[in-house]
């Protein structure tokens, strides 16, 4: 620089770079771990380049990985979509799977390693590693406890461990188990949530061959997500008496269930979206998992702590590459190319079929949103209505008919198996109106006071079915949106529920104001019972009338029609006075009694979509189609966009299609219209 300059000051060219320098030092914590996460090339047609940015992934299950994209704007992940580039199966993706994205940026996940249930230093944990590594190289006896699935990585690193003469593997998790049988709606939902029941060959010894080895062992590593001690009294028993140092991992913010009691060590465990994995699906493919953000806190994943033990006990260091990187660069040819599908076809052994079981030989049931108890902590899914029984909250259990009574774990909470003449015990939760028509008994009898609140709109219901033919849209401008339900498809899940609240940033009331009816889910899915007593369900959202009767009350035009036929909401002019709601037929709208959106960031701080507004106190909202999807999609000038229910749905139920010139279905059913209104959800 000449002297003139130099007495000029600083360039305008070195002032912006380091304006630009000074910018990503104030980068947060939870960046996305750039040099790794690698973007498939054929993203959803809605994610537009700069505006967001989705990365394939999977989440690991005992059944088999559920592939997955996760969708981040400014590197920090917002919500979790299906991957349209898998092929194997359509399935979706489960409300489980979707919210669990939620424990990432959840609060109370364990901020440090706890012996004795006191906080213990991560260093300290760490200089135990290495005592804990040269025991395994004297040849001492040291267990392990997997989850179940099939983990490429943990295959490898397990295959090396095998070298240690003292050391034994076994696997457990209540998920991968048999099913029973005999209630084919709730069957349907689990299988739609979990994928069939199968079982990997990984040659691992059972719960109850490590219930009667943990005696003789020394030390014993628990990876397993779920709670054995919980369901296996013979192995809490063993772990309470035994003399081995026990350390559990624990990636879910619920880390006080009964096995972590009842262990020596509780350790932070990664989340799935913050480390690198590769795992089997039900279907003989490899899933791959990359890290999308740099760990939130510090946390060790179980490939870190296997390499450790490997390894003289070293681990990386908090913001270092992880070691499970290397195992998988060596297992899968060409991974970088990979990563952009998020999975390696036929790259898995396949699992084998578990038939059900008769009622006899297995007393309870998965719940398709908590599992075997381990969602139970979840926000989203504690408020997102069980289509069986309309309800929610956790207090939810199914018991299988022709059971003894005892004291069975179910979804989420320790009940009592009941038993009534003439009816079986499974319908007891299911069915509360059943239930208490014929049996008498009260629901808090049965529910052991779990907080719940139920819904008016999803009491069963007679079901009429009239059909007539579809009205044509002829002579208007394209696009004219509108959506076609095939009701024959639509098995309850619930996945599409989740998938609007996540995507249009519908906070969560807390369950006392759930039990006011003050519930903001724009979508929710009614039940209806046919002539011959078969279940149906119905989901339900704003129809977007043509002749909508809300836009005619309001006082300030805050509900408007588009060209394109949308019924929308511009909610800095909404008021509030809620003659929208009194005058909505289909009971579509949802009202913000308190400011919930507010009080949801301050309980957690998952980033929100920002591509939807955020909506305050005294403001009136409802379903738009997913209009900014719509949009998006418009403007990129690419295929059809999708709305989020659309893309989740496991059956293809729903159907967001251009009335102009998408093909139309011949009849509709008009059970659920009023007439005058024209809806465009069309009914099949």
């Amino acid at each position: 620089m000449s002297e003139a300059s130099h007495r000029e000051g600083i360039s305008r060219r070195s002032f912006l770079k380091w304006l630009g320098a000074l910018a990503l030092l104030a980068l947060p914590a939870c960046r996305r771990a750039q040099q790794y996460a690698v973007q498939p090339e054929d993203c959803p047609e809605w994610m537009l380049p700069g505006n967001s940015t989705c990365f394939a992934t999977c989440m690991p299950w005992a059944t088999g990985a559920i592939p997955l994209l996760a969708v981040c704007y400014d590197g920090l992940p917002v919500s979790l979509q299906s991957n349209p580039a898998y092929e194997a199966v359509r399935r979706g993706l489960p409300a489980f799977a979707q919210a669990s994205i939620l424990d990432l940026y959840d609060e109370n996940r364990l901020a440090q390693p706890t012996r004795a249930g006191k906080p213990h230093p991560m260093q300290a944990f760490k200089a135990s590693l290495r005592a804990w590594a040269a025991l395994l190289k004297e040849g001492r006896r040291v267990g392990f406890l997997f989850p179940a699935g099939y983990s490429a990585i943990r295959m490898a690193q397990v295959e090396a461990l095998r070298q240690f003469n003292g050391a034994s593997f076994y696997s457990y998790d209540v998920a991968a188990g048999a099913r029973p049988g005999g209630f084919p709606e709730l069957e349907t939902l689990i299988q739609s949530s979990f994928g069939p029941a199968v079982c990997f060959d990984t040659g691992f010894g059972s719960l109850a061959d490590l219930t009667q080895a943990l005696p003789q062992l020394e030390v014993l590593f628990i990876f397993t997500p779920a709670d054995p001690a919980a369901f296996d009294a013979d192995f809490a028993a063993a772990l309470q008496n035994c003399t081995a140092e026990t350390v559990r991992l624990m990636a879910s913010p619920s880390h006080a269930d009964v096995t972590s009691g009842l262990s020596l060590y509780v350790v932070p465990q990664t989340h799935y979206l913050e480390e690198w994995g590769a795992d089997a699906d039900a279907y003989g493919n490899l899933c791959l998992r990359q890290p999308i953000t740099q760990p939130l806190r510090a946390a060790l994943s179980e490939a870190e702590v296997l390499h450790a033990l490997l390894h003289q006990g070293e681990v990386p260091e908090a913001g270092g590459v992880s070691t499970a990187k290397g195992w998988l660069e060596k297992l899968v040819p060409d991974w970088e190319t990979a990563l952009k599908l998020g999975y390696v076809p036929a790259g898995a052994p396949k699992p084998r079929e578990i038939s059900p079981t008769p009622h006899a030989d297995i007393n309870f049931y998965l719940h398709p949103y908590y599992a075997d108890g381990r969602f139970r902590h979840n926000a989203w899914l504690r408020e997102n209505y069980f289509p069986l029984s309309g309800w929610a909250g956790d207090g939810e259990a199914f018991l299988p008919g022709g059971g003894s009574p005892g004291s069975l774990i179910m979804g989420s909470l320790r009940v009592s198996a009941w038993r009534h003449a003439g009816v079986k015990s499974y319908w007891l939760p299911l069915y509360p109106e059943y239930v208490k028509a014929s049996v008498g008994m009260q629901k808090d009898e049965f529910i052991a006071g779990a907080p719940h609140a139920e819904s008016p709109h999803r009491a069963a219901k007679p079901l009429p079915m009239r059909r007539v033919a579809v009205p044509r849209f002829s002579g208007k401008t394209s696009p004219q949106w509108g959506m076609v339900i095939d009701l024959s498809r639509c098995i309850g899940c619930g996945a599409c529920t989740l998938a609007c609240r996540a995507e249009n940033n519908i906070p969560t009331v807390g369950l006392q104001e759930m039990c006011y009816d003050r519930d903001l889910q724009w979508l929710r899915i009614e039940r209806y019972l046919s002539a011959d007593g078969e279940l149906h369900f119905v989901p339900m959202a704003c129809r977007q009338c043509e002749k909508a009767p809300c836009e005619a009350v309001c006082p300030v035009n805050a509900t408007t029609h588009t060209a394109s036929g949308l019924n929308t909401m511009v909610y800095p002019r909404c008021w509030g006075t809620r003659y929208c709601s009194a005058a909505c037929p289909y009971q579509a709208r949802t009202f913000n009694f308190r400011d919930y959106a507010k009080a949801e960031q301050e309980k957690m701080s998952r980033p929100h979509n920002p591509q939807v507004t955020l909506r305050s106190r005294g403001v009136m909202e409802k379903c738009t189609y997913c209009v900014q999807r719509i949009n998006a999609a418009e403007n990129a000038g690419g295929p059809p966009p999708q709305t989020a229910c659309q893309q989740v749905c496991p059956t293809g139920a729903i159907k967001l299609i251009n009335l102009c010139d998408a093909p139309l279905p011949e009849q509709v059913i008009t059970s659920f219209d009023v007439k005058g209104t024209h809806p465009r959800t069309l009914y099949t």
